[in-house]
């Protein structure tokens, strides 16, 4: 132990001293062990994670500081580029966040295209441009030496990059809370010239448009609005929100000129879509759209246009941006869905027809679906999939623009030819009475179109179809309107020649101020962007924002060492492995809230930034197995993590499916109310192997017991010994999508469920040891006899000697064959599970490690997918039916550790860990899941349980 510590007796009583100095610095008010939260058994370094040590403190630079490594943490000593594979999101610290106003960041500073931003996703890009002379820099490309970031954690950043041969800009950027974020400048002149330079600050949005902008010259300040409309999950599940929420961006120094702008380059001005949440849907089409290839249309960079029709009439079309009634999701959705409010047509009655028309804006590939409106008093909803396939339609018209002449009572449109033969459709939108585009002129065979008296209060959006000799009609155009805009690099190129002053509808907005700086000489500017609900006080808002402009932010970064200094040191394979490592853990320390609503402990989500709704809704128990990584940094936190599941526990030992602050989801189906996976006891057992607390055992034993009886008696439903999902079972199941057999043979209630009996022996296995541990020998002897006697009923069902496999079996007689012969014998992931409980004789496990490591079905260049490769249903960018989901892959590592195959383990983290470093350097980002076949990864972000690769990795080493 004290080798860890580097064997320095002169620095444990270094802490032992600087402890005490804390005491005498800390509240007066109320005693130091109080503050902690800790048991009688808990070691004193787990101090109160709901307030880290250092935010007590009112600790300056120059305070000593312990950590477990006497080096300088790797963290604080980063010489990170682009291709370097860090972690670069960025949440403010669990004690100083809250869920339902809560600003994240990404750190864009990887894409040559684009500047050192960061992003959230809904509230703009922060950004920074100079100015010297004639010549603006502001993206990457164009600046002298790129950024290279020297300190990172779950909330802060350090960086540098010079714009200019001769300026020098280090920069900090920190998430202070989930209200405020601060970025901090130093600016120096490290030529031999007294140098002028332009800084200028600016916020971005490319969603929404900023509104309400309001500068504030005698604050030093701007006030403006942004909103952050929720999505379907959590209107249905009725999760409060904050949807119109409103900004300050206060300054250090004053700046020369506050401006802002409708578009970011010149251009027609982006009108949002209309969302009405409190008017009630009529009809919505929907489905997927997937490329020839199954792979859903998801392209971030490429849009997809849509083009709806009701009743074959081309005389009226919907497009991408038709309004929304009764929700917030868009019409395009970022994961391959479109969807569309028939309601805008007007009256829609069952049996009209409609026909839907989208192109992927990446590929070019255009699919057609044709549907009927169902009885609209029986739903408001009719689900029609899409297929893309290669387009034999027209090409829209390129290169749509206008001219706006008469003081804007004439607009004309101008656009290339689309090829011999080709006519054109003029639509137009009155965006002050409806979301449908008439048409103005049809069949014309001129480029351009006039539409003259222009009322001086109408907003018209106006679109191009080309239509061919065949008379087939293209996708519309993308649409330019009537708005005039005033665009922000004009005035960068032009101070003060355009219109700043866009109140409305504002893409930019931005500061200027003018540095002249001797040579060797600094200037410091700093900003702070908070965040407010309506009806708050401004004033209070920005005074709280305002004495942030003085805050001692090496007081955080000190904060950070400390609670990095627990998790444990190892040594690594490769620098690559060990960003990783540090990454994982900023990750996970990020997702953690503390308590709000009806949670009493600290809870987790699984993302913070971006926040998607289903996401963002709390804690399930398949995402609480990152808990046996996250304790490493926090055992404290991670043990109220499960405390939340037992103060919720109904009586008969029911648990939410899913459990938050705001929500209790039970998803009740067929008289059963749905549950999450079985593997709480387990959950529970591990993370007290990891912290020692007797108190927590305690608690969570019998809370484990009650969940376990309550889900052996509600999951057997013909009394075999063996359990299937219950309630809504394929989220029950965990495996929620693209199953084969779900998809292919039944509903999983239907089959006695492999997955989930493997894992009911290892929380009957969990049990045992618990009681062990707590002296209960006789209960002990009752689980442990539960595990072997459920282990026996396994093998004798569900393994498949001619395959060498387990699989799921028909629940009526327990063979593998449901509907077709042999049609449940399907090699999936799961499979491997008798591995990881402990199921498998020797024999067993020999078969299920050569099944494994076979590369055309399983053992993939970087890792193990959920379905065989062969399989007919495989898809390694799919989602059950293909990926490496890595907390599965926890799973089987710890099977093969377990039955000695330690290379094949360390083999298979390595593989992982590859995965996941290759899309870190792409992107910056740790996902839901990866491609087990090439550097890809989806669909969801800042997924929490990519943070278990650090117990995996820890496995491997010891």
């Amino acid at each position: 132990m004290l080798k860890r510590y580097h064997g320095s007796l002169i620095n444990v009583a270094a802490l032992i001293l600087f402890s005490l100095m804390v005491y005498r610095c800390a509240r007066a008010d109320e005693p130091f062990l109080s503050r902690l939260g800790a048991t009688a058994s808990t070691p004193l370094y787990t101090t109160n994670t709901d307030e880290p040590f250092l935010s007590r403190l009112g600790a300056t630079a120059s305070t000593p500081l312990y950590t477990t490594n006497t080096d300088e943490p790797f963290l604080s000593r980063l010489n990170a580029k682009a291709s370097t594979p860090l972690y670069t999101t960025y949440a403010a610290a669990m004690e100083r966040s809250e869920f339902t106003l809560d600003e994240g960041y990404h750190f864009l500073f990887y894409d040559s295209t684009r500047g050192a931003d960061f992003v959230t996703d809904n509230a703009g890009m922060w950004s920074v441009g100079f100015r010297k002379g004639t010549r603006f820099v502001y993206d990457v490309r164009s600046m002298t030496r790129p950024p290279v970031i020297t300190v990172s954690y779950a909330d802060m950043v350090k960086y540098h990059y010079d714009p200019f041969p001769d300026v020098r800009v280090d920069a900090t950027f920190l998430v202070q809370s989930s209200h405020c974020a601060i970025h901090d400048l130093t600016i120096t002149n490290t030529g031999t010239q007294r140098l002028t330079l332009d800084v200028i600050p600016f916020l971005q949005s490319s969603g929404r448009p900023f509104s309400d902008v309001t500068p504030l010259p005698e604050k030093i300040a701007v006030a403006f609005q942004h909103e952050e409309l929720p999505d379907g999950w959590v209107l249905d599940h009725k999760v409060p929100y904050v949807d119109k929420v409103r900004d300050l961006l206060v300054f250090s120094i004053v700046p020369d000129r506050i401006a802002s702008f409708r578009s970011y380059r010149w251009g027609s001005v982006e009108i949002p879509q209309e969302v009405d949440l409190h008017h009630p849907p009529v009809f919505v089409l929907w489905g997927s759209i997937t490329h020839p290839d199954k792979q859903r249309c998801v392209h971030r960079e490429s849009p997809v246009r849509m083009a709806v029709m009701l009743n074959g009439d081309p005389k009226r079309l919907l497009i991408e941006n038709a309004p929304r009634w009764g929700s917030a999701d868009p019409n395009i959705r970022a994961y391959g869905y479109y969807s569309i409010e028939l309601g805008n047509f007007g009256k829609v009655s069952a049996g009209d027809s409609v026909q839907v028309m989208v192109a992927c804006g990446e590929t070019g590939e255009v699919g057609v679906v044709r549907g009927t409106v169902s009885d609209t008093a029986v739903s408001h909803d009719k689900r029609v999939d899409l297929s893309l396939s290669a387009s034999a339609l027209p090409a829209p018209p390129a290169g749509v623009k206008r001219d706006i002449w008469g003081n804007g009572t004439e607009l004309r449109l101008y656009w290339k030819n689309a090829g011999a033969g080709a006519k054109y459709n003029v639509y137009r939108r009155d965006y002050g009475v409806s979301g449908v585009y008439e048409c103005l002129a049809s069949g014309t065979t001129q480029t351009f179109y006039t539409d003259k008296n222009i009322p001086d209060e109408k907003i018209y959006g106006y679109v191009v179809t080309a239509v061919d000799e065949r008379g087939r009609m293209s996708i519309p155009s993308a649409e330019v309107n009537n708005i005039e805009g005033s665009d922000f690099l004009t005035d960068v190129k032009y101070p003060g020649q355009v219109r700043g002053n866009a109140k409305d509808l504002a893409r930019v907005i931005s500061a200027w101020k003018t540095l002249a700086i001797e040579p060797g000489a600094t200037e410091h500017v700093r900003m702070v962007r908070a965040v407010y609900r309506p009806g708050q006080n401004r004033d209070s808002v920005l005074a709280r924002a305002t004495a942030l402009l003085r805050e001692d932010l090496l007081v955080y970064q000190r904060a950070n060492e400390l609670l990095y200094g627990r998790i444990p040191q190892m040594r690594f394979s490769s620098p690559e492995a060990e960003h990783l490592y540090w990454s994982a853990f900023s990750l996970m320390r990020q997702v953690m809230l503390p308590p709000e609503g009806k949670c009493g402990y600290n809870y987790y989500v699984f993302s913070r930034e971006p926040q998607w709704g289903w996401g963002h809704g709390g804690q399930v128990f398949h995402e609480s197995l990152t808990m046996l990584a996250y304790a490493m940094m926090d055992p404290v936190s991670a043990m109220h993590s499960q405390r939340v599941y037992r103060e919720r526990q109904y009586k008969d030992g029911y648990i939410n499916y899913r459990t938050g602050p705001y929500l209790d989801e039970t998803i009740p189906h067929k008289n059963q109310l749905t549950t999450s996976a079985p593997w709480y006891a387990w959950q529970n057992w591990e993370v007290y192997l990891m912290t020692r607390d007797r108190a927590f055992l305690e608690e969570m034993y019998e809370s484990s017991a009650r969940f376990y009886r309550y889900y052996t008696q509600h999951r057997d439903s013909d009394g075999d010994g063996l359990c299937e999902w219950g309630g809504e079972a394929v989220l029950e199941s965990v495996r929620d999508a693209r199953v084969a057999i779900w998809d292919e043979v039944g509903w999983p209630a239907e089959f006695e469920a492999l997955d989930a009996n493997a894992m009911l022996v290892m929380e009957a296995k969990a049990l045992a040891q618990m009681a062990r541990e707590l002296g209960r020998g006789g209960e002990a002897s009752d689980w442990q006899k539960d595990a072997e006697t459920r282990t026996k009923r396994i093998n004798e069902v569900f393994w498949d000697e001619e395959h060498g496999f387990y699989f799921q079996a028909d629940r009526k007689d327990n063979d593998f064959t449901y509907a077709k012969p042999d049609d449940l014998k399907r090699e999936e992931m799961i499979g491997f599970l008798p591995l990881w409980a402990g199921i498998a004789d020797s024999v067993r496990a020999a078969r299920l490690v050569s099944k494994l490591t076979d590369p055309a079905k399983f053992w993939r260049r970087y890792g193990v997918p959920s379905l065989a490769a062969d399989d007919s249903y495989y898809n390694p960018k799919g989602y059950w039916n293909g990926p490496v989901w890595v907390e599965w892959m926890y799973l089987i590592e710890r099977g093969l550790l377990a039955y000695g195959y330690r290379a094949e383990a360390r083999e298979l983290v390595n593989r992982v860990s590859a995965g996941m470093i290759e899309q870190l350097k792409k992107d910056h980002n740790l996902w839901e899941f990866y491609s087990p076949d090439e550097a890809w990864a989806g669909y969801h972000k800042t997924y929490i349980w990519a943070g278990i690769i650090v117990r995996m990795m820890r496995d491997v080493a010891e």
